[in-house]
């Protein structure tokens, strides 16, 4: 398997510091995050994607994922083809885009999304870049297996994929290895997160902490990555708070062996 790290906390790391701490870290690449703000985004992309690409695999590391803006949902706009045209260009094989989320009708909702999907599977299918959907906890279609499947039933899994999180399905799914199961035709990337719940203000919400240290069942995540018979691409998402840079990579480093160990 190919383990890489979410530049989602990296924002201010330069295209050089990147190459760095992949490889202080052991980590394989990058998911990158191309959005406004970080080095790499939509308004630069199709210049500055190629370059950095051309640098990771000059130093054997590899882009495997690009993460559009969580508010990407529309294929026919100027970013989506830009962004799709770019991983073409920089041979980078997934994109992931935005979230459909839930206004209050689910059918009709998932009917909307459907149709936007159709949409990212033909710029898909025309640039050669598999669009992925992430399973994101909350008021969004495809927030856990189940309603995954209904968004992406009869779309070709080799345009569009799954992309399974631990941390969001424990929140929001069922027994991780059914969840596995029941995205298994889809299944195209697994994201990492392990997470606790905590009570602020009378309520009570989640914090993502390292892989190993919440309720994530990762023997179970283990039995179900053999049984799907995933050998595709680990992301380390790092969504837990770090006091510096230099603790960032000690937690990443801690983080990819404990998945090694899991997971070979």
């Amino acid at each position: 398997m190919q383990y890489i790290y979410f530049t989602k906390t990296l924002k201010d790391l330069a295209p050089s510091a990147l190459v760095e701490f992949c490889k202080e870290t052991g980590v394989d690449g990058l998911d990158l995050a191309v959005r406004p703000g970080y080095p790499i985004e939509p308004a630069n992309v199709l210049l500055e994607l190629p370059k950095f690409a051309a640098i990771m695999k000059q130093n054997k590391l590899d882009i495997p994922l690009v993460s559009a803006p969580t508010s990407l949902v529309d294929a026919e706009s100027k970013e989506a083809k830009s962004l799709f045209e770019a991983c073409a260009l920089a041979g980078v094989p997934m994109i992931k885009i935005g979230y459909f989320t839930y206004k209050g009708s689910f059918n009709d909702d998932l009917q909307s999304a459907r149709k936007k999907l159709q949409g990212f599977a033909k710029l898909a299918q025309q640039t050669k870049v598999k669009v992925v959907y992430h399973t994101h906890s909350g008021a969004n279609i495809g927030n856990n297996a189940v309603s995954l499947k209904e968004l992406l039933t009869d779309f070709d899994p080799h345009h569009v994929g799954a992309f399974a999180d631990t941390g969001h399905l424990a929140v929001n799914g069922g027994p991780i290895k059914m969840e596995l199961e029941i995205l298994r035709p889809w299944l195209s990337i697994i994201a990492i997160k392990d997470i606790l719940w905590e009570q602020a203000k009378g309520d009570w919400a989640f914090k993502v902490i390292p892989a190993g240290s919440g309720i994530v069942r990762w023997n179970d995540v283990s039995k179900g990555i053999k049984d799907a018979k995933f050998q595709g691409t680990i992301v380390l998402h790092g969504e837990y708070e770090a006091a510096s840079l230099p603790n960032r990579k000690d937690l990443a480093k801690k983080e990819l062996a404990f998945l090694k160990k899991q997971f070979e």
